[in-house]
Protein backbone atom coordinates (compact mmCIF):
# COMPACT_ATOMS: atom_id res chain seq x y z
CA UNK A 1 0.00 0.00 0.00
CA UNK A 2 1.28 3.47 -0.84
CA UNK A 3 0.57 6.53 1.25
CA UNK A 4 1.17 9.95 -0.27
CA UNK A 5 1.23 13.02 1.92
CA UNK A 6 1.42 16.45 0.37
CA UNK A 7 3.66 18.18 2.87
CA UNK A 8 1.93 21.49 2.23
CA UNK A 9 -1.60 20.05 2.67
CA UNK A 10 -1.19 17.48 5.49
CA UNK A 11 -3.06 18.09 8.73
CA UNK A 12 -2.17 19.08 11.40
CA UNK A 13 0.98 20.79 10.19
CA UNK A 14 1.96 21.86 13.73
CA UNK A 15 2.91 18.23 14.41
CA UNK A 16 5.46 18.15 11.55
CA UNK A 17 8.97 19.32 12.31
CA UNK A 18 11.41 20.50 9.65
CA UNK A 19 15.09 19.81 10.32
CA UNK A 20 18.30 20.18 8.32
CA UNK A 21 18.13 16.45 7.54
CA UNK A 22 14.49 16.50 6.42
CA UNK A 23 10.97 16.25 7.76
CA UNK A 24 10.06 14.56 11.05
CA UNK A 25 6.58 12.98 11.04
CA UNK A 26 4.79 12.01 14.26
CA UNK A 27 4.80 8.25 14.80
CA UNK A 28 1.07 8.34 15.51
CA UNK A 29 0.50 9.13 11.81
CA UNK A 30 2.12 5.80 10.87
CA UNK A 31 0.48 3.45 13.39
CA UNK A 32 -1.20 0.53 11.69
CA UNK A 33 0.83 0.79 8.48
CA UNK A 34 3.02 -2.20 9.37
CA UNK A 35 6.45 -2.52 10.94
CA UNK A 36 8.63 -1.44 8.01
CA UNK A 37 7.88 1.62 5.91
CA UNK A 38 10.03 3.05 3.12
CA UNK A 39 9.95 6.83 2.67
CA UNK A 40 10.67 8.76 -0.53
CA UNK A 41 10.62 12.54 -0.65
CA UNK A 42 10.12 14.78 -3.67
CA UNK A 43 9.88 18.58 -3.72
CA UNK A 44 6.57 18.81 -1.85
CA UNK A 45 5.43 15.17 -1.66
CA UNK A 46 6.33 12.47 0.83
CA UNK A 47 5.65 8.87 -0.24
CA UNK A 48 5.49 6.16 2.41
CA UNK A 49 5.21 2.55 1.23
CA UNK A 50 5.73 -0.95 2.51
CA UNK A 51 8.77 -2.92 1.29
CA UNK A 52 6.41 -5.36 -0.48
CA UNK A 53 4.78 -2.50 -2.38
CA UNK A 54 8.19 -1.07 -3.30
CA UNK A 55 9.24 -4.48 -4.63
CA UNK A 56 6.01 -4.74 -6.66
CA UNK A 57 6.59 -1.28 -8.11
CA UNK A 58 10.14 -2.20 -9.14
CA UNK A 59 8.93 -5.49 -10.64
CA UNK A 60 6.33 -3.59 -12.69
CA UNK A 61 9.02 -1.16 -13.89
CA UNK A 62 11.17 -4.09 -15.05
CA UNK A 63 8.19 -5.64 -16.87
CA UNK A 64 7.39 -2.35 -18.60
CA UNK A 65 11.03 -2.08 -19.68
CA UNK A 66 10.92 -5.58 -21.16
CA UNK A 67 7.71 -4.80 -23.06
CA UNK A 68 9.19 -1.56 -24.44
CA UNK A 69 12.37 -3.35 -25.49
CA UNK A 70 10.34 -6.08 -27.24
CA UNK A 71 8.24 -3.42 -29.01
CA UNK A 72 11.42 -1.75 -30.29
CA UNK A 73 12.79 -5.06 -31.52
CA UNK A 74 9.52 -5.82 -33.35
CA UNK A 75 9.41 -2.30 -34.84
CA UNK A 76 5.97 -1.58 -33.39
CA UNK A 77 5.10 2.11 -33.69
CA UNK A 78 3.53 4.17 -30.89
CA UNK A 79 0.49 4.67 -33.15
CA UNK A 80 -0.03 0.90 -33.38
CA UNK A 81 0.21 0.61 -29.59
CA UNK A 82 -2.27 3.48 -29.12
CA UNK A 83 -4.70 1.85 -31.56
CA UNK A 84 -4.48 -1.48 -29.72
CA UNK A 85 -4.99 0.19 -26.34
CA UNK A 86 -8.04 2.06 -27.69
CA UNK A 87 -9.49 -1.18 -29.06
CA UNK A 88 -9.07 -2.96 -25.72
CA UNK A 89 -10.65 -0.02 -23.87
CA UNK A 90 -13.64 -0.02 -26.25
CA UNK A 91 -14.10 -3.77 -25.72
CA UNK A 92 -13.94 -3.42 -21.94
CA UNK A 93 -16.38 -0.49 -22.02
CA UNK A 94 -18.89 -2.68 -23.89
CA UNK A 95 -18.65 -5.38 -21.20
CA UNK A 96 -19.28 -3.07 -18.27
Amino acid sequence: MVYCLRILDALPMKAVKYTKEGVVIPSSWMKGWGKAVVAHRDSDVLILESPARAASRKKLARMVGKVRRAARELSITPEQIAAEVAAVRRERARRS
